[in-house]
């Protein structure tokens, strides 16, 4: 009897042992986009742009909580470290592997565990199902043996609110992990209960539950999405993941020596206090050292900053290998995840870069009216050519403004916008139009440019001839896109509803269309020449609204062709970057460049000032102002011309480095590139 007694005793000890080793901790996602990058789908409502591939498994207008149809997990899959095969999902965010649970979980959430949710349950807790478009969909992308299954929860409500909000749980082969995806979201006040309930009395919740604020913006691609790995098994205690390398894409040469960072989450139970970081150039030798002021939370993400600096002997490409060890002085748990790599180029020079802002709008959005006011204020207190700008007239709201283009629909598609006023910053901000700041423009402004372009334009007829040259600064193998619009700078005819009478930079044509013109390649040096031109066809028409917009094969929108103007910009279309744009210059006598005078700026390079020969200008005052290499405003003022033909500006204050003097008077402006040593 004592023999079985101590066999019962180890096999409890066992179970224990198992049982604690299957429940649960959870990461968050230290970067934007889907876990795995599998699912690429866009987020929009079942029947409103979702993909047809989604199957539908539940119904909308759930006044009250209801259970979906039961669904088959499609392929083995553990929870908590035993099979499940099957799931159903509640209206209030549930899905529960206990298909046998007969009460859904009210709309009300509250802390996890709660005697409310079935064992054995994944929790989005707080979401609600009360109107037509909110329907629960699930579909699986991938292959054998690394599948992901997804349940999506479209165009949801949170509960209490009347805004929409986008969830995913997803279920991972082989891994056995679950994540829960933040997708979209316009619910600025709305908060969840995040987590996984193995029963009544265990649960592993989202920090800040049943709080949890959505982090994902209004963008329907994945590009903000934002997730929460949960992870079977005890969380190892010292466990550095690497994120990604944080030094800048390029890097100017004379600017050396170089800070090498990269941003690492804390994915181990402890605090980690100290580390050792470690980096490799090209597969040379390793450069190790220990990091200085490392105090990283279980579950929060922060720089890694090594204690070497680097000094590159040569422009060129590197790639960058950074890695740590040794966290908290022991050896990391898991080190398949230490190590991130990025590529790297060193340049000799840099360009000024002209951010560039695409807004969507249209003449029948309420919104839009006073978001454009308070856009068109901004721009105005802008230097000219310092930022560029392009409005797109959308097809909704009602029936659409007259000067919708399916091109613009195509821009809308492509940025992945469901609502109106909207504006993308170099393809790499997406929100509302109204909203842009000073501060959010000089972040984008001071983001180094690796490409100049610059040329004229003029009108014959209904002519647009086009004349410009793109100046790469480094070598690159990438696809870009060219991409051109002939704009009108100001509209009336196209005012409806909301109140707007006079409309500006409205996109005409795309040139040659949507879809641009492919660069494959550049090389360092080598200018690249663009000759272009468009008719527009046939005379002016006014569609009446949106649903049949102009077909520009026999009418045009063109209100006075002696108002148009050409935008040009250089996209990657991988990533939606814009790296470089412009605005073409008028000429009135064909592609002759019109008359600039010859600014000399000396001493170059300088050490406590530099003048300006401004002798060849025939005005009273010229304006500047100075931006470093990271088009960054350091200096700015007036200079008298009618004192002194050679004006000096002081650069005492200025480090040494690259630097651009952007000068205007009333009739000429032009950008002079200077050195400052010491």
């Amino acid at each position: 009897m004592k023999n079985l007694k101590t066999l019962w005793a180890l096999i409890a000890i066992v179970s224990l042992g198992m049982a604690a080793q299957a429940q649960y901790y959870y990461l968050p996602s230290t970067t934007n986009g889907n876990p795995g990058g599998l699912n690429t789908d866009s987020e929009y409502p079942v029947g409103g742009g979702l993909s047809t591939t989604w199957t539908a498994i539940s119904s909308p207008n759930a006044s009250t909580p209801q259970w979906s149809s039961i669904n088959a997990v499609p392929f083995a899959f553990n929870f908590n470290g035993s099979a499940v095969t099957h799931y159903k999902v509640s209206t209030s965010g549930v899905l529960t592997f206990d298909t046998a649970s007969v009460t859904p979980p009210s709309y009300t959430k509250s802390t996890l565990p709660n005697a409310g949710i079935p064992d054995k349950s994944v929790c989005i807790w707080g979401l609600a199902a009360p109107g037509a478009n909110d329907i629960i969909v699930n579909k699986t992308f991938g292959s054998a043996p690394n599948r992901q299954h997804w349940v999506f929860f479209a165009s949801y409500d949170a509960y209490g609110s009347s805004c929409w909000t986008y969830w995913s749980i997803v279920m991972e082969e082989t891994s056995n992990k679950i994540y829960v995806v933040d997708q979209r979201n316009a619910c600025t006040s709305a908060s969840f209960s995040i987590g996984i309930q193995v029963n009544s009395t265990t649960a592993t919740s989202v920090a800040g539950s049943p709080n949890v604020s959505p982090l994902a913006t209004t963008d329907a691609s994945p590009a903000d999405n934002h997730y929460y790995e949960f992870i079977q098994g005890a969380q190892p205690a010292n466990n550095l993941v690497g994120n990604s390398i944080t030094v800048s894409d390029f890097l100017i040469l004379g600017n050396a020596p170089f800070t090498m960072t990269a941003d690492y989450l804390n994915g181990g139970a402890n605090t980690v206090t100290s580390a050792t970081a470690n980096y490799s150039l090209n597969g040379g030798t390793a450069v190790s050292g220990t990091a200085s002021g490392v105090n990283i939370a279980s579950g929060t993400s922060a720089t890694i900053t090594h204690p070497a600096a680097w000094t590159p002997t040569a422009v060129g490409t590197y790639d960058v290998k950074f890695w740590t060890s040794n966290p908290n002085g022991s050896v990391d748990d898991v080190p398949a995840n230490d190590t991130v790599y990025k590529q790297v180029v060193v340049v000799n020079s840099v360009a000024v870069r002209v951010p560039f802002i695409e807004v969507l709008t249209s003449s029948t959005c309420g919104p839009c009216a006073p978001a454009n006011t308070t856009f068109l204020n901004l721009m105005t207190q802008q230097t000219a050519g310092d930022y560029n700008y392009l409005k797109y007239q959308m097809s909704w709201p009602g029936s659409g403004d007259p000067y919708y283009t399916t091109e613009a629909g195509t821009k809308r598609t492509y940025y992945g916008v469901n609502s109106v006023p909207n504006a993308q910053i170099d393809g790499g901000w997406n929100g509302h139009a109204g909203q842009i700041t000073q501060n959010l423009l000089n972040s984008f402004k001071a983001v180094p440019a690796f490409i100049d372009m610059a040329g004229y334009f003029y009108v014959d007829g209904q002519t647009v001839n086009m004349d410009f040259d793109i100046d790469p600064l480094v070598s690159t193998n990438k696809n870009l896109t060219l991409n051109v619009a002939i704009f009108e700078r100001t509209t009336t005819m196209n005012a409806k509803s909301n109140g707007e009478t006079t409309f500006y930079h409205v996109m005409k044509k795309l040139v040659p269309d949507q879809n641009g013109t492919t660069i494959s390649g550049m090389t360092e040096g080598q200018i690249i020449n663009k000759t272009m031109s468009y008719t527009f066809n046939g005379s002016y028409s006014l569609p009446a609204n949106a649903t049949a917009p102009i077909n520009h094969s026999v009418a045009h929108t063109v209100e006075s062709f002696s108002d148009l103007g050409v935008m040009v910009w250089i996209q990657d279309n991988a990533t939606k970057e814009i790296y470089q744009s412009a605005e073409l210059v008028e000429s009135a006598v064909g592609l002759e460049e019109p008359f600039v005078p010859a600014i000399g700026l000396y001493p170059n390079p300088a050490r406590d000032f530099v003048t300006m020969d401004f002798r060849s200008v025939d005005e009273p005052i010229a304006g500047y102002h100075i931006v470093n290499a990271m088009g960054q405003p350091v200096a700015s003022g007036q200079l008298d011309l009618t004192d002194s033909q050679t004006p000096g500006i002081s650069t005492e204050a200025l480090a040494p480095g690259l630097y651009f003097l952007n000068w205007s008077t009333e009739r000429y402006k032009g950008t002079e590139r200077f050195q400052v040593v010491r």
